[in-house]
């Protein structure tokens, strides 16, 4: 963060001109170190969710309201990174203030055939009720002040913060995919400076309450729409006088994926400051921030497809920061399909009262969210969250943003020009195109986990898998050539060809997800296996040579070690090492030296491919030592005594557990060792 951007974000002063100190700090008589929306000294003490500034610390006030009360930390607090008890440092987020009390405008969302009311809404045209003359008016809801003040430090912050709109233009140059349309998110942007640029620097935390208060009556009552209303009608629902924590704690997601890619030594960031941890530490105060904004959606109880764009954001985030092993972003991809559930993004249901655009664009969203939920399922070993049984498995058109907000002939031309196959016949990548073929396989993903996750062996395994196998097949196939890594490998690399990769990447482990299933019930199908695994250690060590200077990913390159490369990797180094305590003929043959080569390469890549204070980085080290001690068994193997072989043969074959898709244990009697695999 610059030094103008400090100078910015002062804490607010008391009459006599001293900074103002939090509260814990107060009460004790200890020197505060004043920072917000958590001082210094309460951080490194560790009791940030007691830390908060009261706007009026010496007005009298019921015992009740001395202080707010508790609420659960494993609710408010995000995940600490290892720097995270350093002075100064922001690690976790929490509430400032007691939780709202839920609005008597919320609503139950979205109802299906089972619910409480099915009957009389299946029969409400059979039914003359007599309409209210006089119905309740929605009554006016009470902001606490320490919400309104709280709320007020959040605005503050994002009123300080001051590459906001180059963040937003890097990420929607960088990311071709981005769940919510670009439309949506700079018409939020827009309404935010014109709301900040009326403000003239003089009394600005009274008028950035009241806009709290306002932001929190707005969240408090549910989104509406209409069949006829245009895409500007829609903007104004959220921005403007009906801004809402949704697309606020939206942009601060968005602004905090774009800073996890961005280099340490970007000298908008580093210049005039002596930290040089100063993007890292802005990162962590960004997290913070979309954390608040999502607890105020949580109290508010309005859900809307807003809501799911910040929900699915606030999970790449906190993944890109924390790790993909991250308890707290798997609990929020429950949150999120929560709220698909709730908001009705899972059926065409009440469709009919929508526009086209909105139609679409909520489609959209729960293909992505549908995508997040398999990828997230086969990473943990977990049954996924959502069942297609239970959702309208239809997809949302092959078509670009601006045609579908531009309508009419444009728009119907455009439809009529898809091939059989739902794909545009232009050669264009849209942002709805890889999420699409996202789908498409998830779908596939999600028949292959119920074989390979079931605890029950199905009596037609081997129809069943080859069913699969041929349907994801013709996905593939049938998939138009500029997304399709295959016939695109000369690409110049960009992260829309990482997008490619990714979901060849997704197309490889399906199959071999599948290949694992069969040799668990039925011991055939190895070295088909084998050949998966080396076409997908030869993809990833490939990949993540691939460096570009102005982009930090190795966040994402620590992923897809894990994700794809250390299923692959293992799987080789334990065939090898296999078949080196087995002499004689084997079923599978495989390029010894070359593989050597290339699981040297991997194991060389988890070294260094997520750096220190990176979430992923502890996982990527113990997989490099197990790892590299297999390969050295395997160069160096230790003369074992031949009533021992029966044993070794034994263990491996444990060791060789196919069960369910996390079941690499490095932690056999035959490598034993002191240290657990990072799950």
């Amino acid at each position: 963060m610059r030094n103008d951007d400090r100078r910015s974000y002062l804490p607010a002063t008391r009459r006599n001109g001293a900074p103002q100190s939090c509260e814990p700090c107060r009460r004790s008589k200890q020197r505060c170190g004043h920072e917000r929306p958590v001082c210094r000294r309460c951080a490194g003490k560790r009791i940030d969710g007691q830390c908060f500034y009261h706007p009026a610390p010496m007005s009298k006030r019921t015992s009740d309201q001395t202080n707010p009360p508790p609420v659960s930390s494993s609710r408010l607090t995000s995940q600490p990174t290892s720097n995270a008890s350093s002075p100064g440092s922001l690690g976790s987020g929490r509430i400032f203030a007691p939780p709202l009390p839920e609005p008597h405008s919320a609503l139950p969302g979205y109802l299906g055939s089972t619910s409480f009311t099915a009957v009389l809404t299946e029969h409400r045209n059979e039914i003359p009720f007599e309409p209210e003359d006089h119905p309740d008016p929605c009554p006016v809801l009470t902001v606490a002040p320490d919400r309104v003040q709280s709320g007020a430090e959040v605005l503050l912050f994002l009123y300080s913060f001051k590459h906001r709109q180059k963040l937003l233009n890097q990420f929607h140059l960088r990311t071709c995919n981005a769940i919510a349309p670009e439309v949506l998110v700079r018409a939020t942007l827009a309404s935010i400076e014109r709301t900040f640029d009326e403000f003239d620097g003089h009394n600005l935390m009274p008028r950035l309450q009241k806009l709290a208060t306002q932001i929190f009556r707005n969240t408090s009552r549910p989104m509406t729409s209409h069949p006829s209303m245009s895409v500007k009608e829609y903007c104004d629902s959220f921005t403007g006088e009906n801004l809402r924590w949704e697309p606020i704690g939206n942009l601060f997601s968005i602004f905090g994926q774009q800073l996890v890619v961005t280099p340490d030594n970007d000298p908008e960031f580093s210049q005039g400051s002596d930290d040089p941890r100063a993007k890292d530490h802005l990162l962590e105060q960004v997290v913070v921030a979309t954390t608040i904004c999502i607890n105020y959606c949580d109290e508010a109880s309005s859900a809307n497809e807003i809501l799911a764009y910040l929900q699915y954001n606030d999970i790449m985030l906190r993944t890109q920061q924390y790790g993909d092993s991250n308890y707290q972003a798997w609990r929020r991809v429950g949150d999120l399909v929560a709220t698909v559930y709730a908001v009705g993004l899972h059926t065409d249901g009440e469709e009919h009262t929508r526009p086209f655009f909105l139609r679409q664009w909520r489609k959209g969203c729960f293909i992505s969210v549908f995508y997040l939920d398999k990828m997230q399922a086969s990473f943990f070993g977990r049954p996924p969250l959502i069942n297609y049984r239970y959702c309208t498995m239809v997809p949302p058109l092959d078509l670009s943003d601006d045609v579908i907000i531009e309508g009419g002939d444009a728009l119907n031309k455009a439809i009529s020009e898809l091939d059989g196959n739902g794909w545009n016949t232009h050669g264009a990548r849209y942002r709805i195109t890889p999420s699409l073929l996202r789908f498409k396989m998830a779908i596939c993903r999600e028949q292959t986990l119920e074989l390979a996750l079931g605890t029950d062996q199905p009596q037609d395994l081997v129809q069943k898998t080859q069913e699969i196998k041929e349907k994801i097949c013709d996905v593939w196939e049938s998939t138009p050539d500029q997304i399709r890594y295959d016939r695109r490998k000369n690409d110049d690399f960009h992260d829309a060809f990482l997008t490619i990769v990714y979901m060849y990447l997704n197309y490889l482990y399906t199959c071999f997800l599948l290949q694992r299933t069969l040799i668990k019930y039925t011991n055939t199908g190895q070295e088909e296996l084998c050949d998966i695994s080396r076409q997908t250690l030869a993809i990833v060590i490939n990949l993540t040579s691939a460096r570009h200077p102005m982009v930090d990913l190795d966040r994402h390159y620590s992923w897809i070690a894990l994700s794809y490369g250390l299923p692959a990797a293992s799987v080789l180094l334990l065939e090898l090492l296999h078949q080196s305590h087995n002499p004689g003929p084997h079923n599978v043959e495989l390029p010894r030296s070359e593989l050597i080569r290339n699981l040297s390469v991997f194991i060389s890549v988890l070294s260094w491919v997520s750096r220190p204070g990176h979430g992923n980085h502890q996982a990527c080290k113990e997989a490099e030592k197990k790892l590299s001690r297999i390969l050295d068994q395997l160069l160096d193997p230790q003369p074992v005594p031949a009533e021992m072989v029966h044993d070794v043969t034994s263990g491996l074959s444990s060791f060789l557990d196919w069960s369910n898709s996390n079941a690499w244990d490095f932690n056999t009697e035959y490598f034993s060792t002191t240290d657990a695999f990072v799950q």
